[in-house]
């Protein structure tokens, strides 16, 4: 059975042209040992999506404790070559790191202070947040959200910032530039208590 035999959803489930180098060996690494996705939830605790969007390369750099639980898994070592492409793909900004993560798994979401944005099944930015203490916390309250559903949130990425200011103020750039597009971002939202 190829490893995205099982996925659910558009019938071209193929991985070319994705850009993440990660992705691209793990869906080998799960081809070489025949494993699906659903071996590697029970083998990890990653979700079914949060695996699926890593081998469907929707998620380009996923953070380095969900990779070395799916390296665990598959009793492998990833290759010194992937580890520093997803290195130069996570630093957009020199002190700054950059992940992607799936929404609706919390494993793959980060712990720390930063910027953080939805997008849609079209990979369209839907929102746009921030957390000045841990983003986890802030995901975990959008997902009691009617809104927090695919197709209209698939997959995010985050930038860790730990001057609350600073994050404060990419938050705002981001949200003024998507304007009407960050469709979910609405004036005078309420904020959790450590975020007022």
């Amino acid at each position: 059975m190829s490893v995205l035999q099982e996925i659910p959803g558009p019938a071209d489930n193929s991985i070319e042209g994705d850009g993440s180098v990660f992705g691209e060996w793990l869906r080998q690494e799960m081809q070489q040992k025949g494993l699906t996705i659903g071996e590697l939830v029970d083998k990890t605790g990653i979700t079914y999506t949060g695996i699926w969007n890593i081998v469907k390369g929707n998620t380009v750099s996923p953070r380095k404790e969900t990779r070395q639980k799916l390296a665990n898994a598959l009793n492998e070592i990833i290759p010194a070559a992937i580890e520093a492409k997803i290195e130069s793909q996570s630093i957009p900004l020199p002190g700054f790191e950059w992940v992607d993560f799936t929404p609706t798994d919390l494993e793959t979401v980060p712990q720390s202070s930063g910027v953080y944005v939805f997008y849609d099944i079209t990979d369209r930015p839907v929102y746009v947040g921030k957390s000045s203490k841990n983003v986890r916390i802030r995901v975990k309250d959008h997902q009691t959200r009617f809104w927090f559903k695919a197709p209209l949130v698939v997959r995010g990425a985050f930038l860790a910032v730990s001057d609350a200011d600073l994050c404060l103020k990419i938050e705002t750039i981001l949200i003024k530039f998507l304007g009407k597009h960050a469709l979910l971002n609405t004036k005078g939202v309420v904020r959790d208590g450590d975020e007022a």
